[in-house]
């Protein structure tokens, strides 16, 4: 099966291309199930100009259903790409319930504090990480997705792979494995242009090949291959690679499995 649980469209504000835009090239590309899974709107406009609007879902499932009827061969999955955020917790999932959601993804795009959003840091701050671990934790305790998307993410802002960043990809590693939540090898990171990190090094800003190289030494860790597609064209762009990496790494890959899963329910 050719599954991808991580698609954006222009209604994320910063993605571009309708359904209709995506199922042209899902049917040209033999997609057998595809999950829209938009940012998840959040009350007062919080994070609003990369998210959905509250007041445009109606109209987002509307076009949702008329591409189930379009393309009937293709399973439609609906879904929302969740945000760690301590107060909002409740909230997300609730909203799961209120839009009769298939699934949702966890994510961590930012450090928390007192309600306000903070960028992951530049450098590999014990303090900044720290926090990460303690949110990331948190967020895959949390059981609000079915699997913790770009899970290295905290790294695309420069931190370099050092003995303290080290020690924090392990602590989240080994809690998504405790928890057995599979995690995101994620393609859109592969389709960003390159940054220098701290050290100097010219690298994708994920994923970060140590972390994952570190989570297969640790073993026991499932993972889904996503293409976390924010225009049409990229909806399959760059997956079979890291689907090989995740393979040569010795990696399950579940997008399949879990596919399964949902739809079976």
């Amino acid at each position: 099966m050719k599954v991808n649980l991580h698609t954006h469209t222009h209604s994320c504000r910063h993605g571009s291309g309708n359904i209709a835009d995506y199922m042209v090239w899902a049917e040209r590309e033999k997609f057998d199930v595809l999950g829209f899974s938009e940012h998840v709107p959040l009350p007062g406009g919080l994070l609003g100009t990369t998210r959905i609007k509250m007041e445009n879902l109606s109209c987002f499932w509307k076009e949702f259903d008329e591409a189930v009827g379009n393309y009937p061969q293709i399973k439609l999955l609906r879904a929302f790409e969740g945000e760690y955020i301590p107060e909002l917790m409740n909230f997300q999932k609730e909203l799961k319930e209120i839009w009769d959601l298939d699934y949702m993804i966890s994510s961590n795009h930012y450090i928390w504090e007192n309600g306000n959003k903070v960028q992951f840091p530049s450098q590999s701050d014990p303090a900044a990480l720290k926090v990460i671990v303690e949110q990331s934790i948190k967020l895959i305790e949390s059981g609000l997705g079915i699997f913790f998307a770009h899970p290295d993410l905290f790294f695309a802002y420069g931190c370099p792979w050092t003995p303290d960043s080290k020690a924090a990809s392990r602590d989240i590693i080994e809690a998504a494995k405790a928890h057995r939540l599979p995690l995101e090898i994620n393609a859109y990171g592969i389709r960003k242009q390159p940054i220098t990190a701290a050290d100097g090094k010219v690298r994708k800003r994920y994923p970060i090949p140590e972390f994952w190289e570190l989570a297969a030494e640790i073993g026991g860790i499932e993972v889904v291959c996503s293409s976390d597609a924010h225009t049409p064209s990229a909806l399959w762009r760059a997956v079979p690679e890291i689907i090989e990496w995740a393979e040569k790494l010795g990696f399950t890959v579940v997008n399949e499995r879990l596919a399964k899963e949902i739809l079976t329910r």
